[in-house]
């Protein structure tokens, strides 16, 4: 195999493209889909920090909506624009985890979050918690 060293602007210029993929829900009709978009490395960052506190701590609540915050976070239209907002969050947890986990799954991988990274949220949660 040979070895080939990227160069800055091939780095640059090549990875800027985010993945997205259309995850079918025939639940809701024939051809309906829900766009997933994939974080930029900037988007993850901001989705990380949104489960801590101004003290660095993390916010119980939150970890428990890390699914539905996950769903916040990528999906979205055609355009790029949201779908959903933060707003939609506790209505989000409402819905059934079959279809929620089938659009869950598809946020991991395209923002190639695995299941370490968010048990290593949920153990900083732990962490926090009063004993």
């Amino acid at each position: 195999m040979t070895r080939q060293v990227v160069s800055r602007e091939a780095f640059l210029d090549g990875l800027k493209h985010i993945p997205r993929e259309d995850v079918p829900l025939p639940e809701l009709g024939n051809g309906t889909v829900i766009p997933v978009w994939g974080m930029s490395a900037l988007d993850r960052t901001k989705y990380e920090k949104s489960f801590s506190g101004k003290s660095g701590k993390t916010i119980d609540a939150r970890i428990e909506q890390f699914r539905q915050r996950l769903v916040v976070a990528c999906c979205r239209n055609d355009d790029g624009s949201p779908i959903f907002t933060e707003a939609d969050v506790a209505e989000l947890g409402r819905h059934r985890a079959d279809v929620f986990e089938r659009i869950v799954n598809v946020c991991q991988r395209l923002s190639g979050m695995t299941n370490a990274d968010i048990e290593d949220t949920v153990k900083n949660s732990e962490e926090t918690q009063p004993a």
